[in-house]
This record gives C-alpha cells, structure tokens and sequence, in this order.
C-alpha cells in the first residue's frame, strides 16, 4: 500500500494486472506451458473463473459432464446456471473413465466436461501424464470444451504436475486456479486461461463482477517472486503430506474394520469408504454435535451416491485434540455399523 498508493483508484488498475499476470505466465513454465500475461484474465477465486468459464461454454438446460465424486462447489455452480451434470466414473490412476466418458458424449449432447486431474477434491489422486493427454485427445477429437479445475495444483506432494492445459493443442481447455488453497482464501483471487474462449469469459466478467480487487494481485505477485513462491510451495507440500499421513495413521487406528482410505498424492483431503452399513449423514450429524466437522458423502455426488463415504480435511497442523476427534469420529462409525 505504501508503494503504490492508488492502488485501488480505478477498476482493473493496469500496474496491477500486469504484475499479476507476469507471474501467473512465469509460473505456467512449472506445469507444462508457456502462457503470455496477456492470456490471463484475474477472477475473484476459482469459483467465479469456473462460473464465468461455464456461462462461456454453455447455457441453461445443456449438460456437462462431472467427475464422481466431485466437488459440491462445482456441483451447485452447474446447478445455479440451470444446466445439468452427468456423472463419469473415476479411478485414483486414472481420473475419468475415457471409455465411459466417450460413450457419454456419443449418447448426450454434452456441452462441457468439468475436471480436477491435479490432487483431486475430494480424492487427492494426481492423474498420470498418460491419461491426461488420452483426456485432452479425446475431448479435442469431440470438440469439449473441458474446464480444469487446478486450485490444487501447487500442492502434489511429489513436486509440480503438468495440466490438461500443457496437452492443449485446440484452444479447449479452460484452466482455472487461485491462491486460496496455498496463500489466503481472504485474498479472493484466482485467474483463468480460456483459450479460443477468451472473449467470452472477459464478456462474462464484465457484467458480473467487472474487475477483481488490484490490492490482492498486487499482493500475490509480490509472493511470487522468483525463488520466493518455489521455497514456501516446497515446505508447504511437506507439511500437507505429514498432516495427511497423520490423519491416515489414525483412522486406521480408530475407525471400524472394513473402512477403506484414499492415498492421496496432493492436497489435504482425506477420502473414506466406511462398511456399507454406515450411514454417513448420520455420522456427520452426530460428529457436529460434538464440534467435529467432516462432509458427508453424498453432497460429492448429483445423484446422492456415496451415502457411506466422508470426507476429512487435513490442513490443521495435527495435535492430540485432532487425534482425540478422529478416535471420536471413529466411535461413531462403529456405533452407526452394529
């Protein structure tokens, strides 16, 4: 604030879009591209850059394809805009089944596909390089639009993933991010790069939300600083990867037999399967009682599968009063099972 004092005279202050953008164009070199700041268009999170994305893609009643499970955030922004999602089948190595995708596409008119390959919510799963250039054929070979949800792409463990947006040879691929999941959800900025649908997102944004807060991009290119954004990203996957083994030490510890588990190669997310008897809802209702907060679920899903599955979430530092709430939430599941 002190360095640049008008910093919010105007919407979409130019120094501030320019340092932003810089940044995000410099960074794309560490997931397989090399975007141009001029690609890149500023959004108030990710959520407003996959909202914008769809209305650019898509119109009320058509139908775009989803990951199941996914996250209920992309479910209720598909549901807002009055389109309807399908749900595709997916595997922790792979992500969205191609040949159920595909056969999906030939039997309904699908206007878009909304995928998260990189440390997906709520699996953690990283799909191999493999399978996402297999996606992006596919897609292409059909004419998708596919909007890819990257906002915890920084996060894989095992070091920056490529992007579905690094096999794009088609301009098809929408890749949305922000800072909210490794700086500050506070900030509320992210950025799209919308290929040949550029125009169509700005058009969007316009009339929505017209520019996104300059003092926060200003903020985050300052972050970003070469050899700056690289160092903090290292120690913060580290401690992601212990928070989240932790977790898993301990539901295995705690919880009832027959519950399966994710190994999530990112993020922080914990998925669980409990035996088929258990009630998630149940468990998520009574777990709230006790000031214990887990997802249960079916919200991953239109079609409410998942009923004996929650999701955990690892991003605070563990303690014994995390473990004590895992034993609980543990107690709970067998009390719901016998």
């Amino acid at each position: 604030m002190n360095r640049v004092p008008s910093h919010s005279v105007m919407y979409d202050l130019p120094e501030a879009r320019e340092a932003f953008c810089r940044q995000i164009a410099r960074h794309s070199l560490s997931h397989g591209c090399n975007f141009s700041p001029d690609d890149i268009i500023a959004t108030c999170g990710a959520l407003e850059a996959l909202n914008l994305c769809l209305r650019a893609v898509a119109a009320p009643g058509d139908v775009v394809a989803i990951e199941s499970p996914t996250y209920f955030g992309v479910l209720q922004a598909i549901q807002s805009l009055g389109m309807h999602a399908v749900e595709i089948p997916t595997s922790p190595q792979n992500g969205i089944r191609l040949d159920a995708l595909e056969d999906t596409i030939c039997k309904h008119h699908i206007k878009a596909c909304v995928v998260m390959p990189n440390c997906q919510n709520p699996m953690g799963y990283v799909v191999r390089e493999k399978a996402k250039r297999e996606f992006v054929e596919l897609t292409s070979r059909h004419g998708v639009p596919v909007i890819e949800d990257d906002v915890y792409g920084d996060l894989a463990f095992a070091g920056r993933a490529r992007t579905l947006k690094s096999y794009d040879r088609s301009g098809l691929v929408l890749l949305c991010s922000s800072f909210s999941k490794v700086l500050a959800p506070g900030l509320r900025i992210g950025w799209v790069h919308a290929g040949r649908f550029r125009a169509d997102v700005e058009k969007v944004k316009y009339v929505t939300t017209i520019a996104s807060p300059t003092l926060a991009q200003f903020a985050v290119a300052d972050c970003m600083e070469p050899g700056r954004y690289e160092r903090y990203l290292r120690k913060l996957r580290q401690t992601f990867s212990d928070q989240v083994q932790a977790a898993s030490s301990a539901v295995a510890k705690y919880f009832p037999a027959g519950t399966r588990m994710t190994r999530p190669a990112g993020g922080y997310m914990l998925w669980i399967e409990l035996p088929r008897r258990v009630d998630a809802f149940r468990v998520y209702r009574e777990a709230l009682q006790k000031n214990i907060s887990i997802m249960p679920g079916a919200i991953f899903s239109p079609s409410g599968r998942f009923r004996n599955h929650i999701r955990i979430s690892c991003n605070h530092p563990w303690s014994d009063k995390l473990e004590h709430a895992v034993q609980i939430l543990g107690q709970l599941c067998r009390a719901r099972g016998s």
